[in-house]
């Protein structure tokens, strides 16, 4: 009789152990990953969600970024990156700053810093620019036109 208990106990640690693996694993499979990739000739901020490649914000200024020194690729490259790891703290970072001659930023507060993802598009409310990149980060969506970088 404690050897039928005992060996229950031990099936139901063993089988909650497997069904907490399997729903980790079903969690990660889901979540969204960046990396840069191009529509057309141009540099794309890209999010695969479940099997979806979903542009984010498309790089279309060949020297929009001659100050950094980075070329659109290179900014791609780095944002997606930056937006890979900031999904960890589910992007609460992401804020809006300003750079050295007042122009407002979306950036990502890390380490003291706001590391620069892109210049608001003039005329536009740099807390709403905020909230359409939270927009399509956070959730991804197919029928959102992606941000586009002059």
């Amino acid at each position: 009789m404690k050897i039928l208990s005992l060996t229950s106990i031990v099936t139901t640690i063993v089988i909650s152990f497997l069904n907490l693996s399997i729903s980790d694993l079903s969690a990660k499979a889901q979540t969204p990953n960046f990396f840069c990739g191009k529509i057309g000739s141009t540099p794309a901020t890209i999010v695969n969600k479940q099997g979806n490649n979903i542009p984010i914000i498309l790089w279309s200024a060949n020297n929009y970024f001659a100050q950094s020194g980075e070329d659109a690729l290179t900014r791609c490259t780095r944002v997606s990156g930056i937006l890979s790891t900031q999904k960890r703290n589910k992007y609460q970072n992401i804020t809006v700053g300003t750079y050295k001659q007042g122009q407002p930023i979306i950036c990502a507060a890390i380490g003291g810093y706001c590391r620069l993802l892109y210049q608001v598009p003039h005329g536009q409310n740099p807390q709403q620019a905020q909230q359409e990149l939270l927009r399509r980060v956070v959730n991804p969506q197919p029928n959102l036109p992606p941000i586009t970088i002059y």
